[in-house]
């Protein structure tokens, strides 16, 4: 676990190193008291799965990443989780606030209540709790993913 004790020359390595990670447990030193709380990353993005052949068909998928893990582990791919693909005639856009709205209240009530979850290596039950610390997208879709 030293991973947890942070970085010690400066450098940023991980997204724990950041200004933005310290500042949130100053505001948060309850959440940031337990290790064990899940810290997230939200990505999005779409694509054409038929190419220049169709342009009225698109995917569009979301992500959480979950931060908790060394940075090897944390950007590796079997980490992430998928959580909706959107299946469209046309871009989610605007409108991905409509498909976000089940993820969005489970998140709330990760934040705000938490879920009991056993921890196996100290053999107990614990209230966890997640944060969504930030979105990852391109310029365009930050204006829809932040309403």
């Amino acid at each position: 676990m030293a991973f947890f004790g942070g970085n010690q020359d400066g450098l940023m390595r991980h997204p724990r190193d950041s200004q933005a990670w310290k500042t949130f447990d100053l505001l948060h030193p309850e959440f940031a008291a337990d290790l064990r709380n899940v810290r997230l990353g939200l990505a999005s993005d779409g694509f054409n799965p038929f190419g220049a052949m169709s342009t009225t068909y698109s995917i569009w998928t979301v992500i959480l990443i979950p931060y908790n893990r060394p940075p090897w582990e944390c950007m590796n791919q079997s980490s992430f989780i998928l959580s909706m693909i959107i299946l469209g005639k046309k871009k989610a856009g605007n409108d991905i606030d409509v498909y976000l709205q089940p993820l969005i209240q489970e998140l709330s009530e990760l934040w705000y209540d938490g879920v009991q979850t056993f921890d196996s290596s100290k053999k107990e039950t614990f209230k966890m709790r997640a944060a969504l610390m930030w979105t990852i997208s391109d310029f365009p879709r930050l204006g829809n993913l932040s309403g």
